[in-house]
Order: structure tokens, then sequence, then C-alpha cells
């Protein structure tokens, strides 16, 4: 064993953790492959790293001295720094025959792992230039010049006889190195310390906060602003783990990266491959390198809106859905409603972890539009109800409502003594257009408005003239210009009572005589109807007032509706059934209806629900008789699941069965 492997492995024996981990959510949307690197050799390989776009790594299959070629300790050769080329390993490039005993790199002992910057002109390396029994390990530093010619080596400020200071990580970005020592005053074993370094110049180490145990923690990287690491502590599975920080928040990396055996040392090439350490294949014996390839993993997902009337609850019919991806204003899916007031989206192949900001458009005649923005994140490929995560409710216009709020109107101002339209009041102005074009039977009413001060006959003129030219400009872009009607009120109608007649002077205020002068659209006529008549069910017929009659061939069938939830015949403990229909009133003579008798009533937000189905003890079972009833008459059929009485959700139950309940 060597003297690295040493302050990494020597511990190993007794290290196998029986503790729980969680594996970090990193890596949750890929699936991960590990395969033996090409360049592996009998001995020890560990730790690689990339320098100058060439990848290095640490390797017992050769050594640089002939006469001193086995560690005494482990009765194996010496590590020293080696390139991949291809399958093979050969000695570093960057070092001329002249320069390899300056830079104290492939020495008679211990060289390496190492870490650069970006333009490859700053190397820091791990070095001891001494036997094991008498050498701590070092780190040293070099700079390069214009000419490519290297510095003599120099050791970092935390260098000292009595312990270790190896595995040097430059976080260029942020200025920082890294590195694993055993200096008194930490946590236990080897820690993981930090400290700045900006143009030749260190700052104070300092402990990395919740990475440090009583273990061996080892080999720092920062990839992508996170902190990755090798522990025997963190609830370790076996030996060594690699683990990562997040938001302060220790995660293991989880399988395939870490097993039984010691795991150690990752590096990462880009976003999807890199390299880690592992004796797994050996059973501990020798160290190898394995590639690892991160392929992400893709779900189906299916979006269920449900659109209901806000006064009524009732399903509303027909709503034009538009959905726009809200950081592009791509257009993802447009459809309507159906009788149900329900529609679904489906999401192809969508990345797992995936985070999708949407909007949505929802557009009826009759109804206040609306446009509401939400975010999920892809976890599964079941179906969400986008109902559950925002309100889809759509608010029926009405008579006499004055629709100057719901259009987000602004002030539409006229200069002092005059009714010409201005550029800013005909911004607000097209806002009504736009209003009255989406809803072409609707009728309105423009009402101009002045405050009390002037004279009352001058006052009265004035709102008529402005009205006038306000009413002319949306009659010229609209269908049916009749639509569109106006009044003049004056200082008759005031939001702020103030009055100012004859000699008294207005009390009001600036901003209270610009409530009183104001314009106002209200609703004069709707003809149509707004989310008054209900959804027939099946075989039914619509009455006035929308309740629904229906229509029973047999007076004299039997009706197996259960009457009451604590009826014999439920099921007992977690079952599914499948859901057909939904009514504000009760159906009578239910099975006779649905020609079944296996159907079961329960009361449910107000509503009665029927569903069919009896015994059905797995969701199996249940997509298989939703299947039969879709392709039957059922188009909008979907599962539900119970546990005893309780309606519950389809996840709710597939924990429940997971658990033996």
């Amino acid at each position: 064993m060597t003297v690295i492997r040493q302050f990494l492995l020597v511990l190993v024996a007794g290290a196998f953790c029986s503790l729980g981990w969680t594996q970090t959510k990193s890596f949750d949307q890929f699936d991960i492959t590990l395969t033996s690197a090409c360049f592996n050799t009998p001995y020890d390989d560990f730790a690689t790293r990339k320098f100058a776009d060439k990848l290095f790594v640490l390797s017992a299959a050769k050594n640089a001295c002939e006469d001193i070629d086995m560690d005494e300790f482990a009765k194996k050769p010496f590590s020293d720094l080696y390139e991949v080329n291809g399958c093979q390993l050969k000695d570093p490039f960057l070092l001329s025959e002249e320069t390899k005993s300056q830079m104290m790199i492939n020495t008679c002992y211990y060289d390496g792992p190492i870490s650069s910057n970006e333009k490859g002109d700053l190397l820091f390396f791990t070095n001891n230039h001494g036997s094991d029994k008498n050498e701590k390990l070092t780190i040293y530093y070099s700079t390069k010049n214009a000419l490519g010619e290297w510095a003599k080596p120099q050791p970092v400020p935390f260098n000292d006889d009595k312990y270790n200071v190896s595995h040097p990580f430059f976080d260029e970005k942020n200025k920082l190195l890294y590195f694993s020592s055993d200096m008194p005053g930490g946590s236990g074993g080897m820690d993981i310390y930090k400290c700045s370094f900006d143009k030749g110049k260190f700052g104070q180490k300092e402990s990395v906060r919740f990475v440090n145990t009583d273990k061996n923690d080892i080999f720092p990287i920062i990839y992508k602003d996170k902190l990755y690491f090798t522990s025997q502590g963190h609830k370790s599975v076996g030996g060594y783990d690699l683990f990562v920080m997040e938001n302060f928040e220790i995660n293991s990396l989880g399988v395939p990266f870490n097993t039984a055996y010691d795991d150690l040392a990752i590096l990462f090439t880009d976003d999807k491959n890199g390299y880690i350490t592992s004796n797994r294949a050996t059973s501990g014996a020798t160290d190898d390198i394995y590639a690892f390839t991160l392929k992400e993993k893709f779900v189906d997902k299916q979006l269920d809106y449900v659109i209901t009337d806000a006064e009524s609850g009732e399903p509303v019919a027909d709503v034009a859905i538009r959905i726009i991806d809200d950081s592009t204003g791509i257009v993802l899916f447009t459809g309507t409603t159906n009788e149900l007031g329900s529609l679904s989206q489906f999401l192809d192949s969508i990345p797992l972890e995936s985070k999708m900001r949407m909007k949505i458009f929802l557009d009826k005649e009759g109804y206040i539009s609306k446009e509401i923005a939400f975010e999920i994140v892809v976890k599964d490929s079941n179906t969400v109800q986008v109902s559950n995560l925002i309100d889809l409710t759509l608010e029926p216009l009405s008579l006499e409502q004055e629709i100057t709020a719901l259009l987000g109107l602004k002030s539409i101002y006229y200069d002092f003594d005059k009714a010409d339209l201005r550029a800013d009041a005909i911004i607000e102005l097209d806002k009504v257009v736009r209003f009255m074009n989406k809803h072409p039977k609707i009728e309105v009413e423009l009402g101009s408005h002045t405050d009390c001060r002037g004279p009352a006959i001058y006052n009265q003129d004035l709102s008529n003239r402005r009205a006038t030219n306000a009413a002319n400009y949306i009659k010229a872009r609209i269908s049916s210009p009749e639509r569109i009607t106006y009044k003049g009120y004056g200082e008759t109608q005031l939001k702020v009572d103030c009055p100012c007649e004859g000699r008294i002077r207005s009390k009001c205020s600036d901003e209270e005589n610009q409530l009183n002068r104001r314009t106002e659209f209200i609703i004069k006529s709707l003809n149509i109807s707004t989310g008054t008549a209900k959804v027939a069910a099946k075989g039914g017929t619509q009455t006035e007032g929308g309740n629904v009659n229906f229509v029973i061939k047999d007076e004299g069938a039997a009706d197996f509706r259960l009457n009451n939830m604590e009826d014999a015949t439920d099921l007992k403990g977690v079952h599914f059934r499948v859901q057909v229909e939904s009514s504000s009133v009760r159906i009578p003579n239910a099975t006779t209806k649905f020609k079944r008798d296996d159907v079961y009533e329960y009361e449910h937000e107000g509503k009665f629900k029927y569903c069919l189905g009896s015994d059905l003890r797995t969701i199996d079972e249940a997509v298989k008789l939703q299947s039969q009833l879709r392709n039957s008459g059922y188009p909008e059929s979907f599962v539900v699941a119970f546990n005893n009485t309780t309606r519950i959700s389809l996840e709710q139950a597939q924990k429940l069965l997971s658990s033996g309940q």
C-alpha cells in the first residue's frame, strides 16, 4: 500500500458502514454507465486529472527511479504522474528531461495528483521527495512564463514536516485553492481546507464547513459550483464513497458511483462524462479508473386542465386554451375544452428534473379572459392535474359589470378643455376594442365623467364630446358598431362626493378630482349564456335551470346504488374503481342508467360521483377496466383510488400498497 493510499485507505477494514444514505438529486435525471478505462494497469491507477486538454493519472505501473522502486510500507511501487495517450500511459509531456528534477514531478517517490488553471500556466501538485517513513506529503506550485518556461516550484505556506498536505484543486472562478490535510486542529483524519490564491498570494486557510468528519475527507474538486469529495464519513455504504455538497447539504452520489468497496477521486471532463477511481473489480486489491457517462432520462408527461365556472362550479365547455413557453414565447399547445370542461396536453420526451415555465391563456365568450403563469418540475411520468396547482376557474361576465378594472385600463386623459384623443388614451381604447372583438355579442356603454369644477352645463357638453370621440374610435374597429353606445354624464355621477355648485369651492384633492374625471365601460347586454347551464349527464336531457331529468325506461328495475358509505358491500382497504360521471344532483336508479350492477356512488366536493368496477385491488386491473369503458361510451373515464371509504390519490394508494397496508 502506497503512502497516498495509506492516507486514503488505512481505515477501510473497519469502515464499512450500515447507515443509510440519500442519493444526490444531481443525477436523478440520468442513466449512469461505468466502464473500466482501457489504460488501467495491473497496479494502482487512480486520481485522474486534466491539464492543458490532456488527461493525467497516477499509476504505480513503473517508477522514475530504478534503484528505489518500492514503497517499503506497502511493498508496492511508488505512484507517479503519467499522461494518458489513448490506452497507454507515457511520461508527462510538460516536462523535459532537464526540468524533471526541477519540477519535482516523477521523482523517486510520490508525485501527484495535480491541478491547474484553464490557461495552463499555473500548476499545483502533490509531492514527497523522501521515503514514506521520513517525509510527509506536500503541495508545490509553479508558473509558466511567456516563453513556456516553468519557474522553480514553490511550496504552499501550509506545508509542514509534521503532517500531510495533499490533493490540491484550484477553483479558478472563485480564486480558491482546496486541499486535504491531517494538520492539527481538524475534525479527525484528513480534512478538507480552502484558502484564497490570487497573483501568487495565499490567504488564510479555513476548514470547509459541513464537509469534514472524524474520518478521512479527501480529493476535493469544484464542478459547476458544487464541491465533490471523497469521504469515509457521511454515511458511507462501505469504505470510501463519493459525495457532493449542494446548498450546504451533503449527499451521496449513490449507485453506481458508490459500492461496498472504495470509490473516490471523481473528475468531470464535461457535463456528461468523467472518471472515478474504484477497487470494486479487484475486491480491494488494486485501484482502477472507471469512465462514467450520464445519459439523460426522458419521460412522457400529460397535463390535464379542467376549467370551471367560478360562480357555479360547473365545467365550462369550448374554452379556448393556448399555452406558451414563458421563457421563449413559443406556442406549445392549443385546444378547446370538452363538455366536461377538460383538456389534456401531452408532452413528449421531457427530460427528468427539467423546469418548465408556462403561461396559459383562457378565452371563452361570456367569461373574463384569464392569463396564468405556472411552473412545474418534471419528476416522473405521472399525469399532472393542473387545476390542483393553479386557479383555472373563469369569472362569468354579468350585466352592468364595469370592465375598466377588468381590462386593466389606465385613466383616459384629455388635454385641458379639449376632447381630442391623445396617444396614451388610444392605447387604452385599443384594449376595449380587443375585448369587444373577442366577445362579439356583448354590448357596452361608454360613459365619460368630469369633476365638479366649472359650470355644470359646460361639464356636460365637454363629457358629451369626449364620449363621442372615444366611442367613434371604438366603432370604427369592432364588428357591429351599434354594440358600443356612449353617454356624457358631466358631473352628475361623482365617485367622490365633493360638490362645488355656485361659489362653493371644491374641497376635493387633485387625486379625488382625478377619480371623478373618468371614462367607464359598462356591459349593457350579454346576448349569450355564461355558464349557468349544466352539462347533461349521459342518457339525460337538459331542462331549464340546468337541472338534469333522466329518462328511466324500466321504472321497476332494481337500484344497486350504495345509499351510504357504511354499506356492507363497501370494499375494505386499498382498492380502485373507474369514475365515469359527476353530477350536481343524485342520479336515481343509477344501475339502470349505467346498465351495470357494480355502480358505486360517493359524494365529493359537493357533487355525486359515480364509479364502476368492484374488487379491483391493483392499478393494472383498474386501468384495464378504464380502457374497456373508454371504448364503450365513456371516453372521459378515469381511475380513482380508495382506502376503505375514503377517496385518496393514486400516489397515496401505491405507497400504502408497497408498505403492505
